[in-house]
């Protein structure tokens, strides 16, 4: 994929405030970083969960062209922003954008249990986030979460986390920082709950 055309669309999120201000060299290193982090395996498929402006998912998809990646976001105006890119990209035969709510698409079977792994930057909190995933992953597939530069010993709840499946976790050290969480076992099915449940009592 020609990098100055990557650059090019990513501009264009940023314009849209589907990115932040962060100058687009810096946001494309980060979102490989995300990758060398995951280590996705060849011909996976991965999820890049509240893709925003395409990060990182745009970018996972011209590094790696053997994967299959969908991204997903509730925005219809940034996912409408999204599938032009991928066409403009020339990458619509293995990335896909969807609109939705994702307590509501890791019920569709589909989607459910479906991928190798999920990518996720400033999606929502790490009990959210950790919850919607588990819905989504495979059985030993990954959540790759990037991280705060010093966060919080208890920002994640290792109990929480086994409750919904996620039993080992890496931290990358970086920088930047990123932490891998495997799902080892299927979380109850109704996990994840619905939306204004998770935002009023999330698991931690």
């Amino acid at each position: 994929m020609d990098r100055l055309e990557l650059e090019t669309v990513l501009e264009r999120a940023k314009t849209h405030g589907f990115i932040g201000s962060d100058a687009i060299n810096s946001v494309i290193d980060h979102a490989v970083f995300h990758l060398q982090a995951a280590q996705p395996a060849r011909n996976s498929n991965w999820c890049d969960l509240g893709s925003g402006g395409g990060i990182p998912g745009l970018v996972v998809a011209s590094e790696r062209e053997d994967l299959t990646l969908t991204l997903i976001d509730r925005s219809t105006a940034r996912v409408t922003f999204l599938q032009a890119a991928i066409e403009q990209l020339g990458i619509s035969g293995r990335v896909q954008a969807l609109c939705g709510d994702i307590t509501e698409l890791a019920h569709q079977s589909l989607l459910r249990h479906s991928y190798d792994g999920v990518f996720c930057r400033s999606f929502a909190s790490p009990a959210i986030t950790a919850e919607c995933a588990a819905g989504l992953i495979k059985i030993g597939g990954l959540l790759a979460v990037s991280e705060p530069p010093d966060p919080r010993p208890d920002r994640w709840s290792q109990e929480a986390l086994a409750q919904l499946g996620f039993t080992e976790q890496e931290i990358i050290t970086g920088p930047p920082k990123f932490l891998l969480l495997k799902l080892s076992r299927f979380p109850s099915i109704e996990v994840p709950r619905k939306w204004k449940k998770l935002v009023k009592s999330p698991l931690f």
